[in-house]
């Protein structure tokens, strides 16, 4: 197998990997996140960053990664000015917060 097949088998298992759950008590609601994101996605929310639209990057961040129990996206990209201007900021920023720290370091990553 080379090195693309590798990493391309690589990439299928990490998106096929159950969500974890997040609790949300501020909300009474227990979310999921998606293990991974598409480089697409990924660059969007770095592009945001790198504008200095950091707010519109921790939305998009929640557009991307959190789905309920059947998989279905919680958030749309339409409801972001939503979320940015009717949400409470520190919940989303805690939010924001659980989803990057559940996700594998570099140690980790190099480990498997």
């Amino acid at each position: 197998m080379g090195v693309l097949e590798r990493a391309k088998q690589h990439y299928a298992e990490r998106m096929a990997a159950e969500p974890r759950a997040l609790r949300i008590p501020e909300w009474d609601v227990t979310v999921y996140v998606k293990p991974a994101m598409t480089l697409g996605q990924m660059g969007e929310i770095m592009e945001l960053s790198r504008d200095g639209k950091s707010a519109e990057a921790m939305v998009m961040t929640l557009v991307h990664r959190l789905v309920d129990e059947e998989g279905k996206p919680v958030f749309r990209k339409v409801e972001r000015t939503e979320l940015m201007r009717g949400v409470d900021p520190d919940v989303l920023a805690r939010i924001v917060t659980e989803i990057n720290a559940g996700d594998p370091d570099e140690d980790e990553i190099a480990k498997n």
